[in-house]
């Protein structure tokens, strides 16, 4: 699945099913390549987050979460966890360990399921997940090619 397509979805509690949020960005770990968290937009100010250990089920409607308590205010998120903001890969330039550019972040191919990352597309081309190094709040660093 694209990231695109996931932005926007409702987030359910599966205790109330209640929506609680949708969804408006996602963080990414490196090794292995995986969705760490959801950022949601809610009710009331700033961005909560859901970490992608938390989601129950990802499915074509909506993304269940057992419970609302699982969403966290991303203020108390430390930012070495991966589920914090500043791993936002998308807008982000891709560069390789060595310094050479390959082009700014605009979509996340990934497996909903898992959340493994399949690919970093940028307008040029498809990285593929397991190339990813980390993403800082400047870019994503992946390997340089062979």
């Amino acid at each position: 699945m694209l990231f695109t397509k996931a932005r926007g979805k409702a987030v359910m509690d599966l205790a109330t099913a209640e929506t609680v949020g949708t969804v408006a960005a996602c963080t990414v770990a490196p090794s292995p390549a995986r969705i760490a968290g959801l950022r949601l937009r809610t009710r009331g100010r700033g961005h909560r987050t859901l970490e992608w250990s938390d989601v129950q089920s990802f499915g074509p409607d909506a993304i269940a979460v057992e419970e609302a308590s699982r969403i966290r205010d991303e203020k108390n998120i430390d930012p070495g966890n991966g589920a914090h903001p500043v791993h936002d890969p998308v807008g982000k330039a891709v560069l390789t360990e060595t310094g050479l550019m390959k082009g700014i972040v605009t979509d996340v191919e990934f497996d909903e399921r898992s959340g493994r990352i399949r690919h970093l597309l940028t307008d040029e081309e498809q990285i593929p997940g397991d190339e990813l190094l980390g993403v800082g709040s400047y870019a994503a660093v992946v390997t340089a090619s062979q």
